[in-house]
């Protein structure tokens, strides 16, 4: 992890610690949601779990919707063990990824929902963009459920990107 720089857009390093946000509005799930993704960057870069735990309910839901790499995970230490797994076999083999939201992120009860793109880079390689969308459901301020679906492209986008550049990753969760 030394040198590496992931490029964190100047919203998320403002967002206030979700230790002092409060909850109960739709805005505190809005602020919520954010501060957690603030976490999980800064979690990303120094392999820190201990920060995202205030963010998931103890039997939480984490699913990942996509063809080569779906899975469903139940509880708080399965899903950060799998995240960890993909970002090693996937994210950390990059040297940059930019994030871009494409719609939302829109607030309705108890659930927060986002599309993205999200742009990973690597020295002499084309870039490989992967888009998908979010929903986190929350429930006494942690989140409940959190899922993933990845675009139906991915698969085959990814095995191109794989054989065009000759690098191997694995971006399972299993």
């Amino acid at each position: 992890m030394i040198g590496r720089r992931a490029r964190i857009p100047a919203w998320r390093r403002r967002l206030p610690s979700a230790r002092r946000a409060g909850y109960g509005t739709l805005m505190d799930i809005l602020q919520r949601f954010m501060a957690y993704a603030n976490d999980f960057e800064r979690t990303l870069r120094d392999d820190d779990w201990s920060r995202l735990a205030q963010y998931f309910a103890e039997d939480a839901v984490y699913e990942v919707k996509a063809d080569r790499f779906g899975c469903r995970l139940v509880g708080r230490r399965a899903i950060f063990a799998g995240i960890k797994k993909s970002l090693d076999g996937f994210d950390r083999k990059f040297t940059g990824r930019g994030i871009e939201l494409t719609s939302g992120p829109e607030v309705t009860g108890d659930e927060i929902r986002m599309s993205w793109k999200v742009t990973y880079t690597k020295d002499g390689t084309p870039p490989f963009v992967l888009r998908g969308s979010s929903i986190a459901r929350y429930a006494g301020g942690e989140i409940a459920y959190l899922s993933d679906a990845y675009d139906p492209s991915v698969g085959q986008e990814l095995g191109a990107w794989t054989e065009r550049t000759g690098v191997a990753v694995d971006p399972a969760y299993t």
